[in-house]
């Protein structure tokens, strides 16, 4: 086991490596999981860009970035307890802000343990003028990867360091390498999310026949998903790659309640598979909490949200 400084994509990073995997962290890019390599396999499991010029093109569909409220907020606006909250207006097209305010900042390194293969990297939203003029909290988002025998675990705490409740929306845009022709997605679904023509929900959750389809293990070529599913208790989705001889098997905590499923227009040789616990724009759909996700951080407590990416041979 051996943590070690590098540079990736002209960013000072940090690389795990195990018997069996390899992975490279970049704190200043969103402290984002860039790369997790499988030695035994000589496979790339996340999608990671060959240079910072490839990256900055599409920032979003490499490695796991963490998403922090996730997905759109409906005019970039919505109102919590009685406050309300005016977020960067990031996708102009749609009039909506999307992904948060996270992804993008450069967090910092708190330590590295070699003998627990296990990296702690921490933002603090103070430490940027742009987060409180969106979002007037004081909190701390801790993120732990720990590589194991069997892949990559991460663990992220949301501590409410400030005075005031704050509203907690926390997604990962994961997305992994899909060789589109041969592999399959299985990934049992709840209800789909009917979303607009701005994409976002309308509140009306609805049968539909994808979810048998990825229920059984769905091919992906030439289909184009950008589709939201309330999580049943397997909290699990299965890529399986005959390519690779592999299949990556994701699975997540409690805390996550909802999926989406985004893969471009079906004909790249890549798949997000997105956590999220809460739906996209939870705070401005008029559905019980229970429903959308929408929760609340009390002053000084804590929300943590576990995710774990294993490797099985097929």
């Amino acid at each position: 086991m051996a943590i070690r400084k590098v540079t990736f994509i002209k960013e000072p990073a940090y690389e795990m490596e195990s018997d069996q995997f390899k992975a490279i962290v970049v704190p200043g890019l969103g402290s984002n999981l860039l790369s997790l390599y499988d030695k035994k396999h000589n496979v790339e499991l996340v999608r990671t860009p060959e240079n910072r010029e490839e990256y900055e093109q599409r920032p979003m569909l490499y490695g796991t970035p963490v998403l922090f409220p996730p997905n759109r907020i409906e005019d970039a606006v919505f109102t919590f307890k009685g406050k309300t909250y005016h977020l960067e207006m990031n996708r102009a097209k749609e009039n909506n802000h999307i992904h948060g305010f996270v992804h993008n900042k450069p967090w910092h390194m708190v330590s590295m343990e070699d003998d627990k293969n296990q990296l702690i990297t921490r933002l603090r939203s103070e430490d940027f003028p742009e987060i409180i003029r969106q979002f007037p909290h004081s909190f701390e988002l801790t993120l732990s990867f720990t590589l194991t025998d069997k892949g990559l675990r991460q663990s992220l705490t949301v501590a409410n360091r400030g005075t005031e409740t704050m509203p907690v929306g926390l997604g990962y845009h994961t997305t992994f390498n899909f060789p589109i022709h041969s592999s399959r997605l299985q990934l049992e679904v709840g209800k789909q999310w009917e979303l607009n023509n701005r994409m976002l929900p309308t509140g009306e959750l609805l049968d539909s026949a994808v979810q048998n389809e990825l229920a059984a293990g769905a091919l992906l070529e030439g289909r184009k998903l950008d589709d939201a599913f309330v999580m049943t208790d397997n909290k699990k989705a299965v890529l399986s790659m005959p390519e690779t001889g592999i299949s990556i098997v994701y699975s997540v905590g409690d805390t996550f309640k909802h999926w989406v499923v985004f893969n471009g227009q079906g004909t790249e040789d890549f798949v997000a598979v997105e956590p999220y616990s809460w739906i996209t724009n939870a705070p401005n759909l008029q559905l019980p909490a229970e429903t959308t996700g929408l929760m609340g951080v009390e002053p000084g407590k804590e929300k943590n949200f576990e995710t774990e990416i294993t490797v099985m041979p097929l």
